[in-house]
């Protein structure tokens, strides 16, 4: 059935059984008229009867509620289903997880770049993901034999009414975030766990309990010798330390890494988190190159458009052994240090520090309730200006000091957002404040040991090329940044002799100062100009 044609469909029978039906229920309504139909049956109890039947084991018991309501349903439904249009309408209008979010087909694509090897099985996990190329998939590799798994029962019984007359497959109804998820091993596996959310896997055998780090490790034990799995995941798997970092050493030590692409944002509808196709093979690790690829989204509409092509955009490799020396998988860092600039600062001789070791790092404290004239300041995102901090708009907060003294600011704390669109670092001076002030849970505070770190110095530092580039590698997501204050402790910085950074700061105070002066004389000048000009 055509596109246009069957969005006919949905709108016809949305109208049709209006006040009959909940609109997310379309998708298993018209499974179980399918299923009926199959049977070929004529009378229309017999007919409604088994619609009963089929909307109960759906879980939509209350969908054919009106007999003359369901026949003429039954009746109007005609040819083919689209199921690949029903069930990628459904999860993006009704979809309320990341277990329902549909794969584009541009994105399927590149993940099928793995069958040049010919695998003789391939898993295929939450095959409901996969609609928009699941059926090309199968026909164009016959000699493979296919299991498709899914989560979702309801979209289950769609794949299976889509796929299922074909040999080389076999469809399963199993949990990728357990345990017991499968008793086979394959060649090849494609998945896109679901990431984002907050839920937990209570299953406490894996290393990660996050959902999508559950699927990671249980997916990489069911891989024959060479196989490969093929997994979207989102960034923090490239950077994260603590129990990410241990399953990301144990990858490493275990497996052969092969590849890391950094997607487009964009490439899944309604989220900017940044996601990396992962390819990590069966095989004891060989120190052999790791690809890196970076892809770009074609051209679209609008930003919210759909991703309709995937366009290679750059590449490159790294050794195994400066992977681990990195002790990440940043995709910017590796391309950054191919740079002339990246370089020269990696030759530099001057002395590098992790931050975490001159500095104590933390998140400002979450507030709910503000007053208009409270005795603590509270400086927000808002609050964090290009040079400095300002006061304009400063929330308060009523609370003794003692029960936020953790979070008290202190002389030259150094402040930067810990989300939004821009980078910009400002250091707390007292003097500029005649109350204490505490920073807001999207501020992240940098506590800098004076004694081998000026406040100052870190702006400079943070606020250059090179910083920026520094800070992205902690960053999640693109348009909107997502900083984590413990990811901040592992970044370098450089650390010069204090006499030397003492020199850089006067030397940025003094030139500041006439910087500012000069704009504030051209402002001046600029409005008596206007003030002349302006008497008609």
């Amino acid at each position: 059935m055509e596109n246009n044609k069957f969005d006919n469909y949905l709108f016809n029978y949305l109208n049709l059984l209006r006040g009959h039906m909940m609109p997310e229920e379309l998708l298993p309504v018209l499974l179980a008229i399918s299923k009926v139909k199959k049977r070929g049956l004529t009378g229309k109890q017999e007919i409604y009867d088994a619609l009963i039947k089929e909307a109960t084991e759906l879980g939509i018991p209350n969908a054919f509620d009106s007999m003359d309501v369901s026949i003429r349903a039954y009746e109007e439904l005609t040819g083919e289903i689209d199921w690949v249009s029903c069930m990628q309408n459904q999860a993006e209008k009704f979809g309320k997880s990341s277990d329902l979010i549909v794969l584009p087909e541009a994105l399927i694509k590149v993940m099928e770049g793995g069958f040049n090897k010919d695998p003789e099985s391939v898993l295929i996990v939450e095959g409901e993901k996969f609609v928009a190329r699941l059926k090309q998939m199968i026909e164009f590799h016959p000699g493979t034999q296919f299991t498709v798994s899914c989560q979702n029962h309801v979209f289950a019984e769609a794949v299976k009414m889509m796929i299922n007359d074909y040999e080389n497959v076999t469809i399963c109804e199993s949990n990728v975030y357990a345990s017991d998820f499968i008793n086979e091993k394959f060649d090849m596996i494609l998945s896109s766990p679901a990431f984002g959310g907050r839920t937990l896997s209570e299953d406490n055998t894996f290393t990660c309990r996050e959902l999508d780090m559950v699927a990671l490790e249980n997916l990489l034990t069911h891989l024959n010798s060479d196989g490969d799995l093929i997994i979207v995941l989102p960034g923090r798997i490239t950077f994260a330390q603590g129990k990410v970092g241990t399953l990301r050493s144990f990858i490493q030590s275990a497996y052969t890494l092969k590849e890391i692409d950094e997607l487009p944002t964009g490439v899944f509808t309604n989220t900017a988190i940044q996601t990396y196709l992962i390819n990590i093979q069966n095989s004891r690790p060989t120190g052999d190159d790791v690809t890196i690829r970076r892809y770009s989204a074609g051209e679209r509409k609008n930003r919210r458009s759909a991703v309709t092509e995937l366009i290679l955009e750059d590449d490159t490799f790294v050794m195994m052994d400066e992977l681990e020396e990195m002790g990440s998988w940043s995709v910017d860092r590796i391309f950054e240090q191919q740079s002339e600039e990246w370089q020269a600062f990696n030759g530099s001789s001057i002395r590098k520090e992790t931050l975490g070791n001159v500095a104590e790092i933390f998140r400002g404290k979450n507030v709910t309730k503000k007053v208009p004239n409270g005795n603590v300041g509270v400086i927000n995102i808002s609050n964090i200006g290009e040079y400095a901090l300002n006061s304009d708009n400063l929330d308060y907060i009523d609370e003794e000091e003692r029960k936020v003294s953790n979070y008290l600011l202190q002389e030259g704390d150094v402040l930067l957002p810990g989300r939004g669109t821009a980078i910009r670092v400002a250091v707390f001076h007292e003097k500029d404040f005649s109350f204490p002030c505490i920073a807001s849970s999207n501020v992240i505070v940098i506590r800098p040991d004076e004694k081998v770190l000026k406040s100052l110095y870190l702006k400079i530092f943070l606020d250059s090329p090179i910083g920026g580039k520094v800070i992205s590698q902690a960053q999640q997501g693109t348009t909107v940044m997502n900083l984590s204050y413990k990811d901040l402790n592992d970044i370098e910085v450089p650390l010069p002799p204090m006499e030397e950074q003492q020199e850089i700061t006067l030397k940025y105070e003094y030139e500041l100062r006439h910087f500012q002066e000069a704009i504030a004389q051209a402002e001046r000048r600029w409005r008596k100009v206007l003030d002349e000009l302006e008497q008609f």
